[in-house]
């Protein structure tokens, strides 16, 4: 799997875990879409001109943050804020069956007590 999810693939994959009856979930899950599509953006601006900028005025060359910073940091936090709105359906989640025999990985919270 490449580092970068599809925009189609993760909104079949929101939908999917919805009630696709429900327009405010619908909604929900298209703004987070939309969303999504605006941090992309904002991060391919901030890949291409860096996360300093250089700005001539003038006489004058100072340099700053991107503001493309700013509003990507903006972006997220809706985003994640978004996300917890969504009321998403409960999935049948198997269990791992823990094996009895220790390995080495160090202890576990109730060997520490």
């Amino acid at each position: 799997m490449s580092g970068v999810v599809k925009i189609s693939e993760l909104e079949n994959q929101l939908m999917n875990r919805i009630d696709r009856d429900d327009l405010i979930e619908v909604d929900k899950v298209m703004r987070y879409i939309a969303i999504v599509k605006q941090i992309r953006k904002l991060q391919i601006a901030i890949n291409k001109g860096g996360v300093m900028t250089t700005t001539i005025n003038a006489n004058q060359e100072f340099t700053k943050a991107n503001l493309a910073i700013n509003e990507l940091n903006k972006l997220t936090k809706t985003l994640i804020a978004l996300e917890k709105s969504i009321r998403f359906a409960m999935f049948n989640v198997s269990v791992i069956p823990k094996d009895d025999e220790k390995d080495n990985d160090g202890p576990e919270v109730s060997d520490l007590y």
